[in-house]
């Protein structure tokens, strides 16, 4: 009996294990999905970091228009606010290591919410919105699921990779390139994108980065490092250096802590990093060349420079490089070419006991002029007078100029007061 049908325990024992894979199979894919950020909710205040950069009082004169912003990061994902916004989609990142990928667009969230802070359109009646609308996004994705572990330190991204996002960029004719993402890695093919986009006229503007714990001490971040490259920094809404941003290579700085920004699929919500604080650069950047044409990244570059918002430290200080970026100053104001002019530094002259002399004696001659002519002044004041009221004086023998003789005058003919004329009735 147990030989007669193999085929029937063939069969079943073919469909216990498809039934077993695939009931293995649906909780490792929902597994992956709920790993990625959830989507947002709805924010109607206006954002703390809009306040501050205030972009629509810009609009009027340029809101973007023309600009194709590339976000190299961790990929774009559809949002209300971002529709219509997108005009290209790229994936040229690794794969994950040891895990099955969600398929998302942008499972991190970090790619949308620096798309939305660089684009993103008014929505209904909320307060966000993004600094440029009238540009367009182009989104490089160099990231999956998760930052790469195989790396030191554990989620930086390889040059190549990084390289590979903007090149593809400048293929696409980007305007303006965001690079969200950091690796600690020099590299000659990063060198050698980096340089080609400036070759281009397009400028570079990069993140920072976020220290961690457990890093090695001197780490230099790229492409932030590379000479033509902006670095930006970020800040909290006191106006100081986020504990979240990197001070090293720190040219601007921008809000990067607790922003409101858009999520990936929909809605809106808290976040923090460098790479947010690039995009606020980066829609500024979009706003200042969409107003003044022509504009190579050394021009850009100065003129954020020269507009920035004065920093805690001081002009050049490493957390927060030249300043708080200033959209309205640098697309609106007029700068001179050229780098800032540098004072000399003030030297202390010493006094000698001869000057000193020289300058008690030139005090005492002062002194006496002002009291000399005084006294002058006050003789002529006395002599004017007698001048003046003397004569009369001799003709009145001295006396007061009133007059003492007693005036007649008439009689009221007018009838007395009511109260004399009936004051005799009881």
């Amino acid at each position: 009996m147990r030989c007669e049908r193999p085929w029937l325990r063939l069969l079943l024992a073919a469909t216990a294990s498809g039934l077993l894979i695939a009931a293995m199979g649906a909780p490792i894919a929902s597994a992956q999905q709920d790993r990625c950020l959830p989507p947002g909710t709805n924010h109607a205040p206006i954002p703390w970091s809009q306040k501050a950069m205030g972009p629509e009082q810009v609009w009027p004169l340029s809101n973007g228009a023309g600009q194709r912003v590339a976000v190299v990061g961790t990929g774009v994902a559809d949002n209300p606010f971002l529709a219509g916004q997108i005009n290209a989609r790229t994936n040229v990142a690794p794969p994950t290591e040891n895990t099955n990928d969600s398929g998302r667009e942008d499972c991190l969230g970090t790619g949308t919410g620096a798309a939305g802070i660089i684009a993103g359109k008014k929505t209904g009646g909320l307060g966000f919105h993004g600094m440029a609308p009238g540009a367009r996004i182009l989104s490089a994705k160099v990231v999956r699921d998760q930052h790469p572990n195989n790396r030191e330190p554990r989620g930086s991204v390889s040059p190549e990779v990084l390289a590979n996002g903007i090149n593809w960029a400048i293929d696409q004719n980007a305007t303006v390139i965001a690079v969200t993402e950091v690796t600690y890695q020099d590299g000659g093919a990063l060198r050698a994108a980096v340089g080609r986009a400036l070759g281009a006229d397009i400028p570079v503007i990069a993140a920072v980065g976020e220290p961690s714990q457990d890093e090695p001490p001197g780490l230099i971040p790229f492409p932030a490092a590379l000479d033509g490259v902006l670095g930006v920094g970020s800040i909290t809404e006191q106006g100081v250096r986020s504990g979240a941003s990197r001070s090293s290579r720190v040219d601007l700085v921008a809000p990067g802590e607790n922003v409101v920004t858009s999520y990936p699929g929909r809605g809106l919500g808290p976040a923090t990093g460098t790479g947010y604080a690039t995009a606020y650069v980066a829609g500024t950047a979009a706003l200042v060349k969409a107003r003044i044409s022509g504009l190579s990244p050394s021009d850009l570059a100065h003129r954020l420079f020269a507009t920035a918002a004065p920093a805690p430290e001081g002009v050049g200080s490493a957390s927060y490089g030249y300043g708080l970026v200033n959209p309205y100053a640098a697309t609106l104001d007029r700068t001179v070419a050229g780098d800032p002019g540098t004072l000399p530094e003030l030297q202390p002259q010493e006094v000698t006991a001869e000057e000193l002399a020289r300058e008690r004696e030139h005090d005492r001659s002062n002194s006496l002029a002002y009291g000399l002519t005084a006294a002058g002044l006050g003789v002529v004041g006395v002599v004017t007078a007698v001048v003046v009221f003397g004569p009369k004086g001799s003709r009145r023998k001295w006396r007061s100029g009133i007059s003492t003789r007693r005036l007649d005058r008439a009689e009221d003919e007018g009838p007395e007061s009511p109260v004399d004329l009936f004051g005799d009735r009881r």
